[in-house]
């Protein structure tokens, strides 16, 4: 069964939450952020960190209005650049 596109499946513009799991570093979520910014060209309204619980990964959630499928692709792939970035959500 092939997952129909995103545009499909959200309302444009929206609030999207980005989330990357990714090795504990320090400026891990001002990374985020810049890259999330970078890709959709506006500031990032929030950035939340989540360490696990015994501190080797952390979850960065970056959270910014979007206006097309287009954008959500794009600061994804921003994100799987970053160094030590393990998965994006």
């Amino acid at each position: 069964m092939e997952t129909p596109p995103l545009d499909e499946l959200m309302e444009f513009p929206a609030s999207y939450t980005f989330r990357a799991v990714a090795a504990t570093l320090p400026g891990l979520p001002q990374a985020c952020a810049k890259a999330v910014e970078g890709a959709l060209g506006r500031p990032v309204n929030e950035v939340s960190v989540q360490p696990s619980s015994k501190g080797k990964w952390t979850s960065v959630r970056v959270t910014a209005q979007v206006q097309s499928a287009d954008e959500v692709l794009a600061a994804y792939a921003a994100l799987k650049e970053l160094d030590g970035v393990k998965m994006t959500l």
